[in-house]
């Protein structure tokens, strides 16, 4: 397997934060390269999202990264810094946290004291600075964590001092704190750990612990054990957490691992893709980049190797309800496991809207969007836009989007210029039965899979489509979604004027985003 080194960002990433050699990225990986690049952007809002992203990620390396951001310019990146290390801090960021006690800015004091109390367990006032330098000059650095370590689990405390202790204990624990959090795990003692307790010591163990963890973390199967063993790696903790409950953190953590081991819970996989129908995704789903749990999805079973099978029986299904049929080749032997996910999507496949009020079963077509990318595809694909059931033409279309077929672009604005056979005025005519449902219909996806095409054509026919009052409402709102997925300057007099003049809130709103979001990135020089 070839195997890339990941570039390090220019200037804000040192090597012991991100080198990672990969194969196909893991979605942890994408996501802290994404975050961390804009740490170091000219726009404030900017950094704020790259230090908010890689704080609700928890990952623990990013915090040399934040440290500097806490005497930024801007006094809201400062404040937002300074709340990220009170989730990811460790010792060497105490000191620079006292510090920031007598800002100027009431908010970074207190959110830099509150930050203080959870990471030491201590609680001096917010306004006792000489107090915490006093108690952090006395403090050893080689030995006080092993103290709190000893401590946490003593008779002597109250339940809360012993609670805010073993929840320092992520923060404050060295490598040689190992053995003591592994024996805190392992041993019974009294009083009994709760689960929120045993989640903080796995965290100390995410951040901290070698092999030499794995058989203990393997033993708890929660979701922060699963995150301890993403990152420790190896074919043990892979192994571990292939026999864990297959929750996003798990299945995150496989993919951090490269797993290629997927293949047996592939049906479990595609049920977590989510839909654009009823009781799936809300109706504007395609207006969001996608969620975690369909991305790192369709990565395990691309890793799985399966990935070019799936594929070819969903088109085949596809082909074979068609009128006429398509014939295309021999049928690939599905496996066993798969028959009943395949089975019940052929409801699905009926011309029109068909579907019983309840569980809604297309979701093989939605992993298809997410998981192909052979170009060779396109061509099996582009007839499939006129597929009898209008649900199959969406996930076809944003198959075609995703790939970037170019090439299908006249057939989809052909399409989507033939118009509906139901006044726009009839809320009900679009099939669904939830709030909404009349905002986006199955020709506005094609309107945003026509923006996930990236072309100057793409562009051009929607704008056109966004600027015509004559357009039902909902082409008119997805084809601002698909410019914004262009996100090209050009496109920024009609999204304007559509956010000036479309009668349609919803589309005015979008349109006004829209045109905001392509600002801030010519403002970045992007």
């Amino acid at each position: 397997m070839i195997k890339l080194l990941f570039v390090l960002l220019a200037g804000s990433l040192q090597s012991s934060v991100l080198a990672e050699t990969v194969s196909r990225p893991d979605v942890l990986t994408e996501d802290v390269l994404r975050f961390s690049k804009l740490l170091s952007s000219s726009v404030p809002d900017r950094r704020i999202e790259g230090i908010e992203g890689l704080s609700d990620l928890k990952y623990w390396p990013a915090e040399e990264l934040i440290v500097p951001l806490v005497a930024d310019h801007s006094a809201q990146v400062q404040r937002e810094a300074v709340r990220a290390l009170g989730r990811i801090a460790t010792v060497r960021s105490i000191p620079i946290l006292i510090e920031r006690l007598d800002s100027a800015d009431w908010q970074i004091r207190q959110n830099a004291w509150l930050a203080l109390c959870r990471i030491t367990s201590e609680s001096f006032a917010a306004d006792q600075k000489a107090a915490w330098k006093g108690w952090w000059q006395a403090s050893s650095s080689n030995l006080w964590w092993r103290q709190l370590g000893r401590v946490a689990a003593s008779p002597d405390l109250t339940r809360e001092q012993r609670r805010a202790r073993i929840r320092a204990l992520p923060h404050l624990a060295g490598p040689s704190a190992e053995p003591e959090l592994i024996g805190l795990l392992k041993q019974p003692r009294q009083p009994a750990l709760d689960p929120s307790e045993r989640a903080w010591i796995c965290e100390a163990l995410e951040r901290i612990g070698s092999v030499e963890s794995i058989q203990t973390l393997a033993a708890e199967r929660t979701d922060a054990a699963a995150w301890a063993l993403g990152r420790i790696g190896g074919a043990e903790a892979e192994l571990a957490l292939l026999q864990f409950p297959k929750t996003l953190p798990v299945l995150l953590a496989l993919d951090r691992l490269h797993s290629t081991n997927a293949a047996p819970f592939i049906p479990f996989l595609v049920s977590q893709v989510g839909l654009i129908t009823y009781r799936g995704q809300p109706d504007d789903v395609m207006n969001e980049e996608l969620q975690p749990i369909q991305r790192v999805a369709a990565r395990l079973i691309q890793r799985s190797g399966q990935a070019p099978v799936f594929i070819e029986v969903v088109l085949q299904e596809l082909e074979d309800s068609m009128s006429p049929k398509i014939e295309h080749g021999p049928r690939p032997e599905c496996p066993g496991n798969w028959n009943r996910m395949f089975v019940a999507m052929r409801e699905e496949l009926k011309p029109g809207f068909v579907r019983g009020d309840g569980l809604t079963t297309s979701q093989p077509l939605a992993a298809m969007c997410y998981t192909a990318e052979d170009p060779a595809l396109v061509t099996r694909l582009i007839p499939l836009l006129r597929h009898p059931a209008f649900v199959a033409r969406v996930y076809v279309a944003l198959t075609l989007g995703r790939l970037h077929a170019a090439e299908a672009l006249p057939e989809i604005i052909r399409i989507v210029r033939e118009g509906y056979s139901f006044s726009d005025a009839t809320a009900i005519a679009s099939g669904k039965h939830f709030d909404q449902s009349q905002t986006v219909r199955w020709r506005g996806f094609l309107c945003m899979a026509a923006g996930r095409l990236g072309t100057d054509s793409a562009r051009e026919a929607l704008e056109q489509l966004a600027a015509d009052p004559a357009q039902p409402r909902d082409v008119r709102y997805s084809s601002v979604v698909g410019l914004e997925f262009i996100s090209s300057p050009k496109s920024l007099p009609v999204l304007r004027r559509v956010a000036e003049t479309d009668i349609i809130w919803m589309t005015r709103d979008a349109a006004h985003r829209a045109a905001a979001q392509i600002s801030l990135l010519v403002q970045e020089g992007k």
